[in-house]
């Protein structure tokens, strides 16, 4: 079996410790979720092929009637991770953006809704980036150097993002048109 990108996800969440399946959900959230994001109808059958596999195992850890799962990774699991991670080939990027699209289609819209659109676009990513600005402490506390630094690239990306909506917004409100 090769392991997809929630595979991955799982794998490098594993490599910081054991968690649940929940404990992995939570932590995507605050962390890979912004370039990357799961749920937990991805966790737990990835959980299920992982173990299968050999690259992690499983421990009951429940509490009286709390039933309550943590995964380990394996050193089958950790050189997997390693592979992966450490393989320099290019891969393809793919932004999966609804307001996006319709900003492509934005032909189907009035001028006026083109702009609110893209306000509301602006507002977006100034908003991510207020969300990872309230977490970056957390991640600079972190012992691994790298947490942080794709912290500072998603606040650096969500605010020159809301900058160019912005812009796009008032060069289109005053009729101002792209230069070619």
């Amino acid at each position: 079996m090769k392991p997809g990108p929630t595979a991955y996800v799982i794998l490098g969440i594993l490599n910081l410790g054991p968690h649940s399946g929940y404990d992995i959900k939570q932590l995507a959230d605050l962390s890979t979720r912004h370039f990357w994001a799961t749920s937990y109808g991805q966790i737990y059958p990835e959980l299920k092929r992982l173990t299968e596999s050999g690259l992690i195992k499983s421990e009951d850890a429940s509490k009286g009637t709390r039933q309550r799962t943590l995964y380990h990774l394996t050193a089958k699991g950790k050189q997997t991770l390693h592979t992966w991670a450490a393989d320099p080939a290019i891969q393809s990027l793919e932004i999966r953006d609804e307001m996006l699209l319709k900003l492509f289609f934005a032909d189907a819209m009035s001028k006026k809704e083109t702009v609110t659109h893209l306000e509301a676009m602006r507002r977006r990513h100034q908003q991510v980036a207020a969300g990872l600005r309230e977490h970056e402490p957390m991640a600079a506390a972190q012992p691994h150097r790298m947490h942080h630094e794709v912290m500072k690239f998603g606040i650096a990306f969500h605010e020159w993002s809301a900058d160019w909506f912005g812009k796009l917004a008032k060069d289109l409100e005053s009729g101002r048109e792209a230069k070619k």
